[in-house]
């Protein structure tokens, strides 16, 4: 019976997946982006596409099945819960197996980004947010258990992580860039975004306190006390932003007389180097009319590493060709 229930429950997951590919059992998370609008740096947030590249389900380890065991044979015993506490052990119920998503999100380099996580439950989250293997909380390596700095999401919040919240009080934003000059010193956590989920224990003595995250990373954050069900995470949500194509490093607009117009070029990039700069026209690449943003992208999903590509460049009185070599 056990095991028809559970392959219930991950059938309905696989169902909410193709709904939302970043919705979990007790998370939601979107990944978004800054776009502006005009040279006055306004502009609008708007949610990156995630493609599902994985999901996998694991056994829960032995000794977290007897914790949560035995923290929810207390919850039936206590008839006096309420608020959050009542939610926390709700929410308990929810947890059968482990699950392990991968996703791909394909950024806008040079822009800055933030991430949007909403609490699914009734209880308190504790999320331990990584960047390149960096915990956001502090900066330090995450580990990979409970011992890592967490992040407190309250009952059903909704919250946009814009930044790292360095032990100075600095709070630098989160920014897509290539090639990455990240802090991070293991090269295979190098372009990810990880999130790994623990579930509140209402009846811990132990007062440890985390920190509550806010709306936002740079506001002043509230120690609350959180102590973890579980050794390991119940969850792990995990987006790749690595390059995988390549790309020119450019960000284009149709120009009203043809071509495209590049309204931005991102630092460190193959355009930037070869001195592609704001305001340049591109009208053809390897001699293909371009007349809308798309074509440049398909033409360079046709395109490996080391390829040659030609483009005629208009810029104020003077037409021109520039050779590049492309690069992820």
């Amino acid at each position: 019976m056990r095991r028809i229930l559970l392959a219930l429950l991950v059938g309905l997951l696989l169902y909410g997946v193709t709904l939302s590919a970043a919705t979990g059992l007790f998370v939601a998370v979107e990944v978004e982006v800054f776009e502006p609008w005009s040279i006055l740096h306004w502009g609008s947030w708007n949610p990156l596409e995630e493609e599902l590249l994985s999901t996998r389900i694991q056994q829960i380890s032995e000794e977290d099945i007897e914790a949560a065991t035995a923290l929810m044979e207390t919850c039936e015993l206590a008839t006096d819960l309420r608020g959050a506490a009542s939610g926390s052990c709700h929410t308990l119920t929810r947890f059968h197996f482990v699950r392990e998503g991968h996703y791909d999100i394909n950024p806008l380099l040079g822009q800055p980004y933030r991430i949007v996580l909403r609490n699914l439950t009734a209880g308190h989250l504790g999320l331990v947010l990584a960047v390149d293997g960096l915990n956001t909380n502090g900066s330090a390596p995450v580990v990979g258990d409970a011992s890592d700095r967490r992040w407190i999401l309250r009952p059903f919040q909704t919250v946009a992580v814009s930044g790292w919240q360095a032990p100075a009080d600095e709070a630098p934003a989160f920014q897509f860039i290539a090639p990455s000059p990240s802090r991070s010193l293991v090269e295979d956590l190098r372009g990810t975004i990880q999130l790994a989920v623990y579930l509140c224990n209402p009846f811990a003595e132990e007062d440890r306190a985390e920190s509550d995250l806010g709306e936002m990373i740079d506001q002043p954050a509230v120690p609350i006390p959180f102590v973890s069900v579980t050794t390991y995470p119940v969850e792990t949500l995990t987006f790749d932003y690595s390059p995988d194509r390549v790309t020119l490093g450019i960000q284009c607009e149709e120009a009203p007389a043809g071509g495209i117009r590049i309204s931005a070029v991102a630092v460190g990039t193959v355009a930037e180097q070869a001195g592609l700069l704001v305001g340049d026209i591109i009208t053809y690449a390897d001699a293909i009319p371009m007349n809308r943003c798309s074509d440049m992208q398909e033409l360079l999903d046709s395109k490996s590493p080391g390829d040659r590509l030609l483009l005629k460049v208009h810029r104020s009185e003077r037409v021109f060709l520039i050779s590049l070599t492309l690069e992820e």
